[in-house]
């Protein structure tokens, strides 16, 4: 039977570092569906390239599939790629064999034929690689064909070919692995999860229907509770984040995930990425007896007209009023921003500050400008406007910032601000880290208001 090795090629850990949640999701899906295939993981967070070399010939692998979790930090100020990093990874794993590599994970699936051809790949999978991976394997044993496999990208001499995904997986399954769940415990006090794949939403600038799809597909409740229970059984685990793109998707099945999470009894607390709407003060209370502690909005503004312009599809009155609800149940609120995106303006800026400090109290994360992604609306509308190209490489950071946004004199309006908000190149590290060394668990933010 053959052996495939998973390596985690992410190595940035800012604020904290986060478990390689994708490749657990691949690596129990895997021995599930077959179970004579054998299945290492290694993480590059937890060694070097020179590690890896010889991790790799140790383990004498039939193929290597690598995860590029992210691009760049999606963060203006400081645009750090990792792109140059995952080479350094591939070639790494080049040294210790000569099996084929298969590129995968949220990073690679937004620019596959470019990173194919840079990062000397000799396979790619664009989005959820669970079953198209199995394909792969045995279509390259001798058992399939390659023109059956999911979202697979090969090459074609000097070009690349994609076939396009037609279909996803319903019932993936997740087992942490116990080496990588000491380690991130350890380091960032949380684990992450998945409840639900696929994002109907608009919004602009967003990637992830790209990734993921536009089609809700809600994980079976049993096992998201047993993997919980598990977590806590085996590792202690008290504390996780779901990592929906947005968790608020579909009421019915997360309320019926709360009743199961209630009659189960784990002391598991967590969190989760909410939209600000389409939340009742019931819900929220149903949730936060389920283990609800800490909400984080991706409210993005605070003016109707930049919402709009953004693609959301809520305003600033189902904000306020979902905050309200929040600070009325004592649940810790974070909102995640994005300043000087496509369509804001100084009006808008400024009915952002007035009506952050409408909000109870709360935590505030803003982002300069909007990273622009191939495909997405925001890069549909500058080619067409004319402030793109199609040809432009947008492997490299590229962002659209309004001409408005005066980010000194953003900094400067900050001064006499009510609410606590923390800048991007803020760092507090130190701080986290103390909080950790006192045992404390989740995201930490609501320490810094």
């Amino acid at each position: 039977m053959p052996h495939l090795t998973l390596v985690s090629a992410n190595r940035f850990t800012t604020p904290y570092p986060v478990y390689p949640l994708g490749l657990s999701y691949l690596k129990s899906y895997l021995n599930r569906e077959w179970p004579d295939l054998r299945v290492s993981l290694v993480d590059m967070n937890m060694m070097g390239g020179k590690e890896l070399t010889q991790r790799i010939q140790g383990l004498a692998p039939d193929y290597v599939a690598v995860s590029l979790r992210n691009i760049d930090d999606v963060d203006q100020i400081h645009k750090r790629s990792f792109v140059e990093g995952y080479g350094e990874v591939i070639r790494a794993v080049r040294k210790g064999t000569q099996a084929p590599v298969i590129l995968g994970g949220a990073g690679y699936s937004l620019f596959p034929e470019r990173l194919l051809t840079e990062l000397e790949g000799d396979f790619g999978l664009v989005g959820e690689g669970e079953q198209s991976l199995i394909d792969l394997i045995r279509a390259l044993e001798g058992g399939g064909e390659l023109t059956q496999v999911d979202g697979l990208v090969r090459r074609d001499g000097v070009d690349c070919q994609l076939q396009p995904r037609c279909g996803y997986i319903d019932n993936p399954t997740l087992t942490f692995d116990p080496e990588l769940v000491a380690h991130y415990w350890q380091r960032s006090g949380m684990l992450n999860i998945q409840t639900k794949r696929g994002c109907p939403h608009k919004c602009v600038y967003c990637s992830y229907p790209l990734i993921d799809g536009t089609r809700v597909r809600n994980l079976p409740v049993e096992q998201i509770v047993t993997t919980l229970r598990e977590a806590w059984d085996s590792h202690g685990i008290d504390y996780v984040f779901f990592t929906d793109s947005v968790f608020n998707l579909n009421p019915d099945f997360n309320e019926s995930l709360s009743r199961a999470l209630i009659k189960e009894g784990l002391p598991t607390k967590w969190g989760a990425y909410f939209a600000p709407h389409r939340l009742s003060a019931s819900q929220l209370a149903l949730y936060q007896q389920a283990g609800l502690t800490h909400l984080e909005f991706g409210t993005e503004a605070l003016s109707d007209i930049t919402l709009e312009s953004y693609g959301k599809p809520f305003r600033v009155k189902h904000v306020q009023r979902t905050a309200e609800l929040a600070a009325d149940l004592g649940i810790h609120q974070a909102h995640f921003m994005i300043m000087g995106g496509w369509g804001e303006t100084t009006q808008s800026i400024e009915e952002t500050l007035v009506n952050a400090d409408t909000l109870a109290d709360t935590v505030f994360f803003p982002y300069f400008g909007m990273r622009v992604y191939p495909n997405t609306l925001l890069a549909k509308t500058m080619i067409q406007q004319g402030l793109l190209s199609a040809e432009d490489d947008l492997l490299a950071p590229r962002y659209y910032q309004s001409p408005d946004l005066d980010l000194e004199g953003f900094r400067s309006r900050l001064k006499a601000a009510r609410q606590r908000w923390v800048l991007p190149d803020e760092d507090l590290s130190g701080n986290i880290e103390m909080l950790r060394k006192l045992g404390k668990r989740g995201p930490l933010w609501e320490y810094i208001l």
